[in-house]
């Protein structure tokens, strides 16, 4: 009993794997999903005119919306490629690349049309321009397709679009000129005058009013400056202010100097910051040289440009070999410098 179920098992899964087996060798040798179980080889495949197109009987054919195109407009071919079985992986022929085409038509490509679900037939749009009056067809499209019913090596087939499509180019229409404006506006505004009337200079102005406006101007002028004074300080007194005002934050800044944890850096800072609210330094003039050609560009005499090099440089020095007094000794000397300079 042990060896006949051992048996029926054997001969139920040995049924299983037949029927497995049969199933799947259909499945492959079914035409239209062939090239689902195998990709089309690379050898053998035309070296043009193939657009990855698969099927038994593939069939292309063109058609036109008109056979007669005036010389500046332009025509619509569809290309419709049927009885595909991979109709979403066909590529759009390119008919630019082609000179049967594109010696006789300006070409567009139309957007692509959406395939179907299930649909054995992909279709592709051009607008086709003629580029002079001989233009008189269509030509014929070559296409090569991957038969999948033929056997092995002879399988890419070459079919076309068929006779060319004749057509017939006119002359352009004649351009046509915008219609005239209307005239809106009064009659008497077209008028044209005639007479001595024409000749007639017109009123002269009197010489005592060319004297009046000559003394008007530079009048006006005077009082136009008189009352800008009166309503804004003059540049001097600018000036006073500004000097005053950076001299204030520059000593207080100074004096503050000892209570941080660099004072020669604060000293520095704080005198850079008085030179640039005090005079119209560069950007770039930061190192004591610098500071110093700035300040002589400005008119600064030579001594003091030197006075203010050398304190930057004692800042330096001082901020890299400090000593005791270093921070005492630069406060003093950034006060007689603040002194010095707006006394100047």
């Amino acid at each position: 009993m042990r060896d006949e179920s051992r048996t029926r098992t054997s001969l139920t899964c040995m049924a299983r794997s037949i029927a497995t087996a049969l199933l799947c060798f259909g499945f492959i040798l079914h035409p239209s999903s062939f090239i689902l179980a195998q990709d089309i080889p690379l050898v053998g495949q035309p070296s043009s005119d193939f657009y990855g197109a698969a099927g038994s009987g593939v069939k292309v054919a063109w058609a036109v919306e008109r056979n007669v195109v005036p010389e500046d407009g332009e025509l619509v071919a569809t290309l419709t490629i049927s009885n595909a079985t991979n109709p979403r992986k066909i590529t759009r022929p390119d008919l630019k690349k082609l000179p049967e085409f594109n010696d006789r038509f300006a070409i567009t490509d139309n957007p692509d049309r959406p395939i179907a679900e299930g649909s054995p037939e992909v279709q592709f749009s051009y607008r086709l321009r003629p580029r002079n009056r001989k233009t008189d067809q269509i030509p014929t499209l070559n296409f090569y397709y991957f038969n999948t019913a033929a056997p092995a090596g002879k399988q890419f087939k070459l079919t076309n679009t068929g006779r060319p499509i004749p057509i017939k180019v006119t002359a352009a229409a004649p351009k046509v000129p915008p219609p005239p404006m209307p005239l809106v506006e009064p009659e008497h505004l077209f008028a044209i005058a005639t007479g001595p009337a024409l000749l007639d200079r017109g009123a002269v102005v009197a010489s005592w009013a060319w004297l009046l406006l000559g003394v008007a101007g530079p009048l006006f002028a005077l009082g136009w400056y008189a009352a800008w004074r009166r309503l804004y300080p003059d540049a001097q007194r600018l000036a006073t202010i500004r000097r005053t005002r950076a001299a204030r934050r520059a000593m207080d800044a100074i004096t503050w100097a000892s209570h941080t944890h660099d004072p020669p850096a604060a000293i520095a800072a704080a005198m850079l910051g008085y030179l640039r609210s005090r005079f119209p330094l560069p950007p770039g003039a930061v190192t004591p040289s610098e500071l110093a050609v700035a300040l002589a560009e400005i008119g600064m005499p030579t001594a003091d440009c030197e006075q203010v090099a050398e304190f930057f440089r004692a800042c330096d020095a001082a901020r890299f070999a400090p000593s005791s007094d270093n921070a005492v000794s630069l406060a003093a000397d950034a006060s007689a410098i603040v002194a010095r300079l707006e006394a100047a």
